[in-house]
């Protein structure tokens, strides 16, 4: 058959025609395969499965029945009686006015509703994000914290959607526990302005304390007393639930009726609420005799917050001068709490919802999800960061809810105390909030993991150490990147680290003495120089000179790395100028490939399989023999 020959217009190349219609052919099969693909997953988008699991309200709303309903409102005035006086608390400890706190307090409810997966997760305030705030907003004001809301949300939105939520496994349980805590220590120093009656300058932790203590002559003696009696009362009331459980009240009939234990139950939950009312009342009772003893909050602007979106500029004034700072200016002082606060939001929302999954698969996707749409438009309403509460998440499963739409109730509630509790909450006592707020997360506190760290890994306790210390001390955000970088670091080192074995076959007239090097892990390069000297121990020379046969078990290994690929080939030069070679014994296909396309062939050599049993049976038969 004659071939026909297409020349080019340049005339440089030249191409059989039936060739070019094969590689068109193939080139349209395979945008063809690529479009199959992608409808396929286009239709995929659209199925039912997949809208359900999107929006996971359309699998239980069908079966909702009046039953939940009742449970479910029980549920939701419950922890709305919390969520109220946290909120209000919670931006004090963030440096804002306080009905701030209540403006974070409904958005994320009522998103959550539609697109959570837990019925026990309660989106809202709460004291780590407060805090993480409180620096910049006491910087920029409601404005700043308003917008690092908003970029935090579509941030969590993003992560969500592409999965990526398996950045938050590269914080460690140490280092979670350190910032918990040093943020428990941290949020309640803060209120201890609040709870004496104290006036000074200072935020951080040091600044707070040595304040005090060169302030604690002008402690307001009514403040210190509202304020110290309202911890003990309220640490009290949070374990009346175990009232009936006392040596002396065990006995007493009437304690173990529902009634009455439905009731202490409802009161040790409540008891933040009830503290706050009763504060108020006291407060304004004795203003209404002519008497103010305590410091009281002042007036809360009253009713919705205005709709949009947040400011992208900002006028700051300076003396006499006037500088508009830009959006790119804006995000160079938030820094880097534009990409923590979204992170520490999700590892608090995906712990809660896996925390009460009872051991079933969690959607940290989908979670991901509904917190950052709930906070995108909760930042549309002047909210601050927020995130799952486990207080009020643990509030609301111990309440019975059934459904996440118990979390329309609450925020309902929290729209009801902005549009008509405002005036009288101006009453409440600052040492009442203070209270509240230092019994809500003191025992945030994790020294309960310090045993089980001491006895299972001691190393684990650095990165818990200099995680609580560098938040205390130096500042939460760069705290956690240096805690999560130490123990990352001791990951590297540590846990790659190798611990090889010598086996050594002493030698005889007929063979020479045979050293086997078995690696117990991947070499990845924090372990290469310990191998390294593991290897030049098994190859050092006798008493008569001779050099040993150097042969390394790979049977441990599933991946090797080119700084251990690099070492070999050192290795295996000086065998080679001791006129040896380096034997691999055990290595899978891939490991061997790795070494064969790195190491000279000439220096190498790959045996058949040996298992340790092998060994020994070969040392038992030598001794014999000997």
């Amino acid at each position: 058959m004659k071939r026909v020959v297409e020349h080019s217009n340049n005339g440089d190349s030249t191409f059989p025609i039936e060739e070019r219609k094969v590689n068109n052919l193939k080139s349209m099969g395979t945008c063809y395969e690529w479009k199959r693909k992608a409808r396929s997953k286009v239709k995929g988008a659209c199925t039912v499965e997949f809208l359900r699991r999107r929006f996971p309200i359309l699998k239980w709303l069908p079966s909702y029945n009046w039953d939940f309903a009742v449970y479910d409102v029980i549920a939701g005035i419950t922890v709305g009686l919390t969520t109220i006086p946290q909120g209000i608390a919670y931006a004090a400890v963030a440096g804002l006015p306080l009905q701030y706190g209540l403006y974070s307090a409904f958005m994320g409810l009522f998103v959550y509703v539609i697109l959570g997966t837990s019925k026990e997760c309660s989106i809202g305030p709460t004291a780590v994000m407060s805090l993480m705030t409180f620096s910049y907003a006491s910087e920029g004001g409601p404005i700043y914290s308003t917008l690092l809301a908003f970029l935090a949300g579509w941030l969590e939105l993003v992560a969500g959607l592409l999965n990526l939520g398996f950045m938050v496994e590269f914080i460690s349980a140490p280092v979670i526990s350190g910032f918990c805590s040093a943020a428990a220590l941290t949020v309640s120093s803060t209120q201890v302005k609040g709870l004496f009656g104290l006036k000074f300058k200072g935020s951080s932790f040091i600044e707070i304390w040595r304040g005090f203590f060169e302030n604690i002559t002008k402690c307001n003696p009514w403040d210190s007393a509202l304020g110290c009696s309202m911890i003990v009362i309220l640490l009290l009331m949070r374990k009346l639930t175990s009232l009936k459980n006392l040596g002396p009240l065990k006995k007493v009939g009437f304690l173990r009726s529902r009634a009455v234990d439905s009731s202490l139950w409802f009161i040790a939950t409540s008891r933040n609420a009830i503290a706050v009312i009763a504060g108020c009342l006291a407060a304004y009772f004795l203003e209404q005799n002519g008497s103010k003893p305590f410091t009281l909050t002042g007036n809360i602007q009253a009713g919705i917050p205005p709709f949009g979106l947040p400011p992208f500029s900002v006028n700051r004034t300076t003396g006499n001068t006037t500088v508009v700072l830009g959006f790119s200016d804006i995000c160079l002082e938030l820094g880097a709490a534009i990409g923590l606060i979204p992170l520490i939001a999700i590892l608090e929302q995906v712990a809660i919802a896996k925390a009460f999954a009872n051991g079933k698969r969690t959607d940290a996707t989908q979670e991901m999800i509904a917190l950052g749409v709930g906070t995108i438009l909760g930042s549309l309403f002047s909210s601050m960061p927020v995130t799952a509460s486990f207080g009020r998440s643990s509030v609301q499963a111990a309440s019975g809810a059934k459904t996440p739409l118990t979390n329309i109730y609450g925020g309902v509630l929290v729209l009801l105390a902005l549009g008509f509790l405002m005036p009288s909450l101006a009453y409440i006592p600052k040492a009442i909030l203070a209270s509240v707020i230092i019994t809500s997360v003191i025992f945030m506190v994790e020294l309960e993991e310090l045993k089980p760290m001491w006895k299972s890994r001691k190393i684990e306790l650095l990165p818990f150490g200099v995680t609580f210390l560098c938040c205390l001390f130096v500042n939460m955000e760069y705290g956690i990147l240096i805690g999560a970088g130490i123990h990352l670091l001791l990951l590297a080192y540590i846990g790659n680290r190798p611990h090889p074995e010598l086996i050594r076959l002493p030698g005889n007239e007929v063979t020479e003495e045979r050293v086997i090097v078995k690696a117990d892990s991947n070499l990845y390069f924090p372990g290469v120089e310990k191998f390294r000297r593991a290897l030049n121990e098994a190859s050092e020379v006798d008493a008569e000179g001779r050099s040993p046969c150097l042969m390394i078990d790979l049977s441990n290994l599933t991946e090797i790395d080119y700084s251990a690929l690099k070492m070999l080939v050192s290795v295996a030069s000086e065998c080679h100028k001791k006129q040896s070679v380096l034997h691999f014994v055990n290595a899978t296909p891939k490991v061997a490939q790795s070494i064969s396309s790195t190491l000279p062939s000439a220096d190498i050599a790959f045996l058949p399989k040996v298992d340790k049993d092998d060994v020994t049976n070969e040392i038992q038969m030598e001794e014999i023999a000997a």
